[in-house]
């Protein structure tokens, strides 16, 4: 079953995946929150689609950006972007795009631990299968396992810190946040 993210501050689209099926009870699905399975609209030129009291609305970007205060609008792109995700290089495999919902993040924590397990245990053969931004399938080593959450912690580690730094100032952005902090994709990691 389809699901849509949305931010739980602005209700804005961050992003799709699977929900997951209720282990206890058949036909059930398990939706996390800030997450829905009411498809968005298609989106249109100059706009957002807003998840808002039980239903997808498309807001004018210009109007978003005019009311919500500027270290909101950080907030709100830092998480479009770690939802978005982004492609990893794993050591002797090659390139894994990956998304950074919650529901990602937890099952990216909980592969780790299982990888640190097997690494503990000599395993070095590929038994540990993910499946990508674009729902291919990959298996991994531990070690290859290991490699890809450490990296794409790193990311969202620094997209928070790029968010944190233009909030408060801190060089490059003593002048404050710029005005094309969404846009100039130099300023992101």
């Amino acid at each position: 079953m389809d699901i849509y993210h949305y931010n739980p501050q602005s209700g804005e689209l961050m992003g799709s995946g699977l929900a997951d099926p209720d282990p206890l009870a058949a036909g059930n699905w398990l939706i996390p929150a800030n997450a829905t399975t009411i498809t968005p609209p298609a989106a249109e030129e100059g706009k957002a689609r807003v998840f808002s009291e039980g239903a997808w609305t498309q807001v004018d970007i210009e109007l978003e950006a005019e009311t919500a205060p500027l270290s909101v609008q950080v907030n709100i792109e830092r998480d479009r972007r770690i939802a978005e995700g982004s492609i990893f290089t794993v050591t002797g495999y090659g390139d894994i795009p990956l998304t950074g919902t919650t529901k990602d993040m937890t099952i990216l924590t909980a592969l780790l631990i299982k990888a640190q397990g097997l690494k503990a245990a000599a395993v070095t053969d590929p038994v540990l299968v993910i499946r990508d931004k674009n729902n291919v399938t990959h298996n991994l080593t531990p070690d290859q396992m290991i490699e890809l959450v450490s990296i794409g912690m790193g990311w969202i580690e620094a997209t928070m810190q790029v968010s944190w730094d233009m909030k408060d100032g801190i060089a490059p952005f003593e002048a404050g946040i710029p005005a094309d902090f969404a846009t100039n994709e130099s300023y992101w990691p």
